[in-house]
């Protein structure tokens, strides 16, 4: 398994959103707990649901999500967190699945290892994030999921 710093950046605007070239790990920490600015939210959510608004707001809710982007100020960590658990979950399904097409229908679409939860709905919790990548894994090594 080969998620990376550098494709979970990229999955979350990248260069032009987050303003630093993600090179490792440490560099996307540092983003993180500096928190990301709110666009990244967007740049996520829309490569997963593309058109679909109301889906940003299970990672933020509305009224914090507009008060930071008016505001200019960034996500709190926790959110960061989220947005990055998120990027991190959808750059190992791009992976597993080739393209970005099968990964957003493998998002979107309820799994019974998850409690019929769909990936992306488990993804907004460490422990559910873990389980995706768990059966993420299996599709990649060819284990029955």
């Amino acid at each position: 398994m080969s998620i990376n710093a550098v494709s979970t950046a990229q999955m979350l605007g990248g260069l032009e959103v987050l303003g630093i070239e993600v090179m490792s790990d440490r560099d996307l920490e540092k983003i993180i707990l500096d928190g990301l600015p709110s666009e990244s939210i967007y740049k996520i959510v829309d490569r997963i649901y593309p058109g679909e608004t109301d889906k940003h707001y299970q990672l933020v809710p509305r009224s914090t999500l507009v008060r930071r982007q008016k505001e200019g100020s960034p996500l709190s960590v926790e959110e960061s967190q989220k947005a990055e658990r998120l990027a991190r979950v959808f750059s190992f399904a791009v992976e597993v699945w080739g393209d970005e097409k099968g990964a957003r229908e493998f998002m979107k679409k309820s799994h019974p290892m998850l409690d019929n939860r769909t990936p992306f709905e488990a993804s907004l919790n460490e422990l559910g994030a873990r389980q995706v990548e768990q059966i993420l894994g299996r599709l990649m090594f060819g284990i029955c999921a």
